[in-house]
This record gives structure tokens, C-alpha cells and sequence, in this order.
């Protein structure tokens, strides 16, 4: 029935008017070309292709609009493309889910569900997706599980970051300076280099600076990124590119409000996340240091005085394509190498994440592409890819309760062989078959101290805490030593000599190693018809593979979750009518979601371990229009809404009782207890970050005058209801908003000068993008997305 509808709405093409319209006058009497929709071309398809003709589920937005939009890190991808939900969490991890399709990623064990790449080049850690938004020509969404030309981790689908290139023959550049609240800063400068008539060079760098948002200084910015491209085409024949770039992330961090909600629902005395109350600030060390702290029989104690958070991040790659096109096709070798280096300490999740690591990824892509005007089109191509990790140490602590790691190490190493083979039943109609061979080996070892105190008496209110650092505090000197089933010494022991004879320290000391293999072959099968030259019609079903994992476990060799998988099928519709006037695209799709991984706290024994696993089984379905209107010459409207009908079919997982039997820690029922645990019941709920209704809306209006020319940018983001966090709490929920920016800019008659205001979040909206039960207590710990920021910017372009 669904399809129905794509197709009488494509079939209109041919019952509207394609009538050439008068060119329109200027306010001048001069004549302008006649409106129409901006031409894009993308990707997504590992092909060069318009926009209009890709038969897939793809959007695109052009460096300009990001720039336009202020948009330097990845949560700001949320407002400009409806499908898209992207939360930060502790130090440089950001969050990506795709019609709620998505994975939490806090730490190395961990993948992302949606596939990030930059250049061409495939980004494994969820840890260095940041440093690349400037100088860009366009980004692309691709939606849906992309088993076959992207593969490994792309189950809800890919975002392609793609930098400008370098331009033969050409001189140019621009600069580019923001000013704006919260002492706000933003130098943007590219240079295009000609090296003769055969090569190139680009250079571009970005500098970000600006004040927290929250009033402990957190939410803040402190960036540099420098990037060089050079680009060399020897023959007609054969193009060479080559990137290569640094980025160094500073500054204090995410930041985190805390919300007082005993089980899940929000306390009359709760602080306000309007007031942007960070844990760091007085007040949140007030209220922090209220609230009791787990087993340890008192109140949490407050931060010492070096206790800050920091980023003191940064990553280096490089990478290279080489074409070399023949009669018979299309070679295209991609090789890259890159490197994380990470030093950060966060409280974004209500407790510490202190974490030092040092990351090293290689890949090589390779591809061969036969003609486009052949009947019989093919594309076959090999992926080779390897990470290795390494973290020397690393702790996730609070009062009551802490985890120290040390020599971590894990390994990935993935291989595929891809294929695509296009027919042209007709010139107009044509079908697809595709198919991936995915081989991942993974492995880790390490060894983890696991500490908690507990006080055995009603209270013990000057119980020593667990102290914040990379070391696990040791007990001293044992006047008699008893070693009972809490630990031996130094880490565990009765009584605890540091001063209160109520407060005993478990203690697990334990190392891990882990070896796995996983395989998995992904396929694809589609049609596109083009009803008219400007209208086209497009079927397919795809599946998606993410292989599996591990985790630190104090029962045998280490914790193991197995691989999650998603099949679409999909119905879509591109369009354009009146002369390019008017441009409508349409999808329809239905994804079926199976043993998802998600990560959350379980006591394995005694041991409480923040462990990864699969649950059962989740459907997303829906529909997405997008529609622009170049109304005038000077006059373009955008629209895109999405409707997302999405739910758990089956998901019950396990989580620990260290209450009694009072509360599961979720807003769902709980469906038994096995080992001292809860079985939690979440069938029927909407998943985490999936709005039901999300609409975009914008225009952009120019004005030319005598000396000049003004435009006008605005913008406005609405969407439904949506749950922050994966215990579905009252709390967790962001009520539905409208999120509003606009921009004015003003270029003289003087070629490529420009000067400019711009707000966004116009009516200063708080909004949580990411909520999190803090262990142990009464309250969660929930992140923000910027306040309204203003300012003002001048470029200029040659």
C-alpha cells in the first residue's frame, strides 16, 4: 500500500505543468537566470552521481550550510538532519543513532552502530569522529544497514565527511573570523596552491575557542585543526590524492547536571537544568555532597581541589586515493593510517572516567568499477582494516565503588570482499544485486582491580571514601590479618584499617584474555525505474552486520556478546518538477533489529561490571519527505519530516538488585530475579533517541541592493518527544521542542566580503541529550545541548 502512494506521487511528474518560467527582474531591471533547486552530487554509492539520481536513502549537506550553521563537532549534525540523533558522553565519545538505531560507546571495548568516515577512510573509534568539521564540501547520511559497500558497522547506516579538494590552476582561499557570547572565537583560513597544471595543494585550518556552557566551566571548547591536501592527475588517466591532518582537542569537556529522581521521577527539590548547574560548581558539590554514596553508609564526599576534568586529546592520519581509469573500468586504491592519543577525566555519567590511551588504525580499500553507460555495470572491491589499542591505565570510580585497569590491549582486525552488479533491463530500469564477506578477528587482554566498600552498621558517617585517581588505594598495614571471602590483601580485608572498624572493602583482583572470530555475509537486492528524465523510483532490502565483543569479567577468561543484525527494506522516490523548481523525494522503510548490544551496570558475582550484551529483537518503520522550493531567483524554501513508528518487540536483560526488591532501576516491570539480579522487562517501549515526529524547516532569502547584496538564513527544528537514557525513567524524557537559528549576512560590492550576525537556539531552549542513572544513588546524571549562542563573522574569499 505504501509503495502505492511513492508511486502516484512520483506519477504526478507527469500531470504537472513543465512550463519554462520568465526569467525573474530584479529589483535593479536587470535579468536573473530562472530559480531552481541547487544541483548535489554524492558518494554515498561509491560513485560520483547526482543527487536525485542515487537510488538510495541518502542526505546531503554542503560545507557552506555547516559553516553557515556554526556546526564544529558532531552533536550539532542533530539539527539539520532529521534522522539523526548524536549525544556526547565522557571525554571525546560521541554517540550516533540513526532513526534510533544506535550503540552507547564510552570506552575502547566499544563500536558504533552507524559507520563514520572521513575522506573516504573508515573511522573504527566512536572516540575520534570530531576533529574534521571545517573546510568541507559536503556532508552525506546514507540510512540504513550498508552491508555491502561500506560493511563493518554500518548496521543503522554511514555519515561521510568529504573535505574540499584542491582545485588545478587555481589561486584561491578564504578566511574567515567569529566573534560571539561566552567570549566565543572561531578563525577558519584555506589556501588552494597550483603546482603547475597537473597538481595542487590545499591547506585549511580551524581554530575553536569558548566558555562553558554549564556554570562550572564544563561544556566548553578549546580545538585546533590543521589540515593539507594535495591533489596530482600526472596523466588524464590517472588522479592522485593525498590528506593528511592533526586535530588537538583541549579545554575541560562535556559537561554534566545533576537530577535528583528517586526511582526515575523527578523530586520537587530537583535542580532546575535550566539553571546549567554543573557537579563542578559549588551548588553541585552542595548537592552532591547531600546524597548518600552506595554501600559506603554516608554521604558522597566533595572533590578535592585538583580533582578537574580535562580533554588533553589528539589524533593525527593520513590517507590516499589513487584512480586510474582504463576502458574497462575504474581502479581506486585507498590506503590510511591514523592515531588516537587520549588523556581525559570526566563525571559525565555520575561517576569517574579517567582514561589513557593510545590507538593505531590501518586500512586499505580497494575497488574496480566498470562504465557507467554499460548494460552490465559492476563494482567489486576488498577492505582490509586494523586497530590496535592500547591503554596503560584507566579507572571508573566513585565513592563507594571503583574499577582500575591497567595494560589493556585489544586488536581488531576485519576483512571483506564486496560486489555490485547493476543491469539495465532498460535504459530506464534497472536491478541490483550486491553481496559482502565480512571475516573480523578480535581480541583483549588486561587485568582489572574491582573495589567496594561497605559499611556494616546502620551508618558509618566517617567512612573513608574511595578515593578519585589511577590507582587503587591499597589498606595498609594489617595489625592481624584476616583474609575472608572479600579479598586478599592489599586491596580487601576485615577490618579496614584506615580508621572506621564498620566499613569492610571487597576486593577482586582478576586479569582477562580473549580471543574471537566472527563472519558474516551482508546482501542486497534492488530496482530503481526512472518513471520520467526528473522522476525516479527506487525498491530495496539490505542487511547489516556488527560483529561482537567483549568486556572485563571476573568469571574466566572475560565477558563475550555476540554479533547484532538489521535488515531494511526500503521504498523511495526522488523528484523534480517545474524546471528544477521544485524538488520532492520521498522513502518509506521498515528495519527489523536483531540481539542489539547495549551496555549498562550487572553485579557478576560480587563484582558490579558494566557489561555489554544482546536483547532481543526491535522494528523501525516510517517515512521521511524532503522538499525544497526555489520559489524566485532570490527565495528557497527546505522542508524535511520524518514520522518514526519504532519499538522493542522483545527486550529483557538483567540488572542487580543491591536494594531488596525495591526497584529495578527502570520505568519497566520486572519479570523475575536470577542471581541475586532483577530480569527487567522492556518489551513495548520506544527505543532511546527515537522520535516519533521530527521536522526541519528553512529558508533562505536574498536581497539585492545598490550596494550590494543581503541574505537571510533561518531555520527552525522540531521533534517529539524523546527518551535520553536506557532506563526509559520519567526523568530521562526531553519533552517536545522547537529549537529556532537565523543568520543575517551582508556582502558588499566588493568581491568576496562578507560580514555577518547569526543566533541560534534563538528562544534559549534546555535541552538533555543524554541521561544516566548514577550508581548507587538517588539521582541521574544528564547532559545538555548548547544555550543560545549569538555573534557576529566576517570572511573573505579570492
Amino acid at each position: 500500500m505504501k509503495s502505492g502512494y511513492l508511486i502516484a506521487a512520483s506519477c504526478l511528474a507527469l500531470a504537472l505543468p513543465n512550463v519554462a518560467l520568465a526569467d525573474e527582474a530584479r529589483s535593479d531591471g536587470a535579468q536573473t537566470a530562472a530559480p531552481s533547486v541547487e544541483e548535489i552530487i554524492v558518494t554515498a554509492q561509491r560513485r560520483n552521481e547526482n543527487l536525485q539520481k542515487a537510488a538510495i536513502a541518502v542526505s546531503a549537506v554542503t560545507g557552506d550550510a555547516l559553516r553557515a550553521s556554526g556546526i564544529t563537532q558532531p552533536t550539532g549534525l542533530t539539527s539539520v538532519v532529521p534522522s539523526l540523533q548524536v549525544a556526547p558522553a565522557a571525554g571525546p565519545y560521541n554517540l550516533f543513532y540513526l532513526r534510533g538505531v544506535g550503540n552507547f560507546n564510552g570506552n575502547a571495548f566499544s563500536d558504533s552502530a552507524i559507520a563514520f568516515n572521513f575522506a573516504g577512510v573508515y573511522i573504527g573509534r566512536p572516540s575520534a569522529t570530531t576533529g574534521f568539521f571545517y573546510d568541507l564540501d559536503r556532508i552525506e547520511v546514507v540510512k540504513g544497514p550498508q552491508g555491502t559497500l561500506y560493511g563493518r558497522n554500518a548496521t543503522g547506516g554511514a555519515i561521510n565527511v568529504l573535505p574540499k579538494k584542491p582545485e588545478l590552476g587555481v589561486w584561491s582561499g578564504f578566511g574567515a573570523v567569529d566573534v560571539g557570547n561566552y567570549s566565543a572565537v572561531r578563525l577558519d583560513a584555506a589556501l588552494n596552491i597550483p603546482l603547475g597544471d597537473k597538481a595542487a595543494a590545499r591547506f585549511a585550518v580551524v581554530r575553536v575557542k569558548h566558555d562553558g556552557y554549564m556554570n562550572d566551566g564544563t561544556d566548553d571548547q578549546d580545538d585546533v585543526g590543521v589540515r593539507g591536501s594535495l591533489r596530482f592527475e600526472p596523466t588524464s588517466n590517472l588522479h592522485i590524492g593525498v590528506v593528511a591532518d592533526y586535530f588537538d582537542q583541549g579545554g575541560r569537556g562535556v559537561g554534566m547536571t545533576p537530577l535528583l529522581a528517586p526511582q526515575g521521577t523527578p523530586a520537587a527539590t530537583m535542580i532546575s537544568p535550566d539553571s546549567r548547574i554543573g557537579i563542578y560548581s559549588p551548588q553541585g558539590q552542595a548537592f552532591y555532597s547531600s546524597q548518600w554514596a552506595g554501600t559506603l553508609g554516608r554521604p558522597f564526599q566533595a572533590f578535592a581541589a585538583n580533582f578537574q576534568p580535562f580533554l588533553r586529546n589528539h589524533f593525527v592520519g593520513v590517507s590516499a586515493t589513487a584512480e586510474w581509469q582504463s576502458d574497462l573500468g575504474t581502479l581506486t586504491i585507498v590506503p590510511s593510517y591514523r592515531e588516537g592519543h587520549l588523556n581525559f577525566n570526566s563525571f559525565v555519567p555520575g561517576f569517574q572516567v579517567y582514561s589513557v590511551e593510545r590507538n593505531a588504525q590501518t586500512s586499505v580499500e580497494a575497488r574496480f568499477a566498470t562504465p557507467d553507460a554499460l548494460p552490465l555495470r559492476a563494482l567489486f572491491g576488498a577492505f582490509y582494516y586494523h586497530d590496535h589499542t592500547d591503554s596503560p591505565y584507566g579507572d571508573y570510580a566513585s565513592n563507594w565503588n571503583a574499577q582500575y585497569d591497567k595494560n589493556t590491549l585489544l586488536n581488531t582486525t576485519s576483512k571483506a570482499l564486496f560486489g555490485r552488479l547493476t543491469y539495465a533491463v532498460t535504459p530506464a530500469l534497472r536491478l541490483t544485486v550486491g553481496g559482502r564477506q565480512t571475516w573480523e578477528d578480535k581480541d583483549f587482554s588486561g587485568s582489572r582491580i574491582s573495589l567496594t566498600r561497605i559499611c556494616t552498621a546502620a551508618s558509618c558517617p566517617t567512612a573513608p571514601s574511595l578515593p578519585y585517581g589511577p590507582t587503587a588505594p591499597a589498606l595498609g598495614a594489617f595489625p592481624s590479618v584476616v583474609v575472608p571471602a572479600l579479598g586478599a590483601a592489599p586491596y580487601g580485608g576485615l577490618p579496614d584499617v584506615v580508621g572506621n572498624p564498620n566499613v569492610i572493602q571487597a576486593a577482586t583482583v582478576f586479569s582477562n584474555s580473549e580471543n574471537k572470530s566472527f563472519s558474516k555475509f551482508t546482501w542486497r537486492v534492488g530496482a530503481d525505474w526512472d518513471l520520467t528524465p526528473h522522476n525516479l523510483l527506487y525498491v530495496s532490502y539490505e542487511t547489516g552486520f556488527k560483529a561482537g565483543g567483549f568486556f572485563y569479567s571476573p568469571n574466566g577468561a572475560g565477558g563475550q556478546f555476540a554479533p547484532e543484525t538489521l535488515g531494511a527494506l526500503t521504498f523511495g522516490s526522488k523528484n523534480r518538477f517545474w524546471n528544477n523548481r521544485i524538488q520532492l523525494n520521498l522513502e518509506v522503510f521498515r528495519w527489523k533489529y536483531k540481539d542489539q548490544q547495549i551496555s549498562h551496570l550487572l553485579t557478576i558475582g560480587t563484582v558490579p561490571t558494566f557489561v555489554t550484551e544482546n536483547v532481543g529483537r526491535a522494528t523501525f518503520q516510517g517515512f521521511e519527505v524532503e522538499g525544497q522550493f526555489a520559489a524566485t531567483a532570490f527565495t528557497t524554501l527546505h522542508v524535511d519530516a520524518q514520522y518514526l513508528d519504532a519499538k522493542y518487540d522483545q527486550f529483557t536483560y538483567q540488572s542487580p538488585n543491591s536494594n531488596g526488591g525495591v526497584f529495578n532501576g527502570t520505568s519497566c516491570p520486572t519479570a523475575g530475579f536470577a542471581n541475586n539480579s532483577y530480569i527487567i522487562n522492556c518489551s513495548g517501549m520506544r527505543p532511546v533517541n527515537a522520535p516519533k515526529w521530527t521536522l526541519n524547516l528553512g529558508v533562505d532569502q536574498r536581497v539585492p541592493v545598490s550596494v550590494g547584496e543581503f541574505t537571510l538564513n533561518a531555520k527552525a527544528h522540531y521533534q517529539t518527544a524523546t527518551m535520553t537514557g536506557m532506563e526509559f525513567a520519567p526523568v530521562e524524557q526531553q519533552a517536545a521542542y522547537w529549537l529556532a537559528d537565523a543568520q543575517v549576512s551582508f556582502s558588499p560590492n566588493i568581491h568576496g566580503l562578507t560580514f555577518g550576525v547569526y543566533v541560534n537556539n534563538i528562544f534559549d531552549k534546555t535541552l538533555k541529550s543524554q541521561s544516566y542513572p548514577t550508581p548507587g544513588t538517588a539521582f541521574y546524571a544528564t547532559t545538555l545541548r548548547p544555550p543560545r549562542t549569538y555573534g557576529g563573522r566576517v570572511s573573505y574569499s579570492f
